[in-house]
């Protein structure tokens, strides 16, 4: 269960995110929720397994887990949306607005 609170927080986030950039079909926002049902329990459970050294473990978070959810979601992006916006901008800035979302909920809760 534990595991399920991140996904609902990024996936509130992030298709708010997309309709705010002007993401209006359906299929596409279908494609987001299914990129995000298959990159954030990955996230998050990779981040679990984690040591607890704080510094150590932003640096990997951020460092390496982020970019390459960036990257596996872009490719998604990249043969699927029918949307003008370009398909590696969306998926930075839905990740940015979810990082900060998600750190604006913990520093709040």
């Amino acid at each position: 269960m534990i595991f399920l609170y991140p996904l609902v927080l990024t996936l509130i986030i992030e298709l708010a995110a997309a309709y705010m950039l002007g993401v209006r079909s359906r299929r596409s926002f279908l494609i987001i929720f299914l990129a995000n049902c298959l990159t954030n329990p990955l996230l998050t459970i990779s981040i679990s397994l984690l040591p607890a050294q704080a510094l150590m473990r932003k640096l990997i978070i951020y460092g390496i887990f982020e970019p390459v959810v960036i990257l596996s979601e872009f490719l998604i992006y990249r043969y699927d949306l029918e949307e003008d916006i370009k398909p590696f901008r969306l998926s930075l800035i839905l990740n940015l607005a979810s990082v900060l979302g998600g750190l604006l909920w913990l520093s709040i809760f």
